[in-house]
């Protein structure tokens, strides 16, 4: 993103779920990545700078709350500004069996 970069975490849901939005204004994620970035050990750093589990745990933890992640990304400085959104939600209330609980 670098050092200009703006991160905005917005916050939201309604009586059912809850949302979370990460929005970046960084370069974007190139289209022909979008399909893989949630894939265990993918990365476009250079060997030694990143392992690439980051999202793929992200999405793990989401799946195991029931939740959603979308991601939607602009490379193209003449479609608009650049950057990336990541979008989670969720139920607001897991199971017992999610929490550990028994029942």
């Amino acid at each position: 993103m670098g050092e200009e970069g703006r991160l905005r975490v917005k916050t939201g849901g309604d009586a059912e779920r809850v949302v979370i939005t990460f929005e970046d204004s960084g370069p974007g994620i190139d289209p022909g990545d979008i399909k893989k970035i949630f894939e265990p050990f993918f990365t476009t750093k250079k060997r030694g700078q990143g392992t690439g589990l980051g999202l793929a745990v992200t999405y793990g933890i989401v799946k195991m709350h029931r939740g959603q992640i979308t991601v939607e990304s602009n490379t193209d400085p003449d479609r608009g500004p650049t950057g990336t959104t990541f979008t989670g939600n969720s139920a607001k209330e897991s199971t017992g069996e999610l929490r550990g609980d028994r029942r």
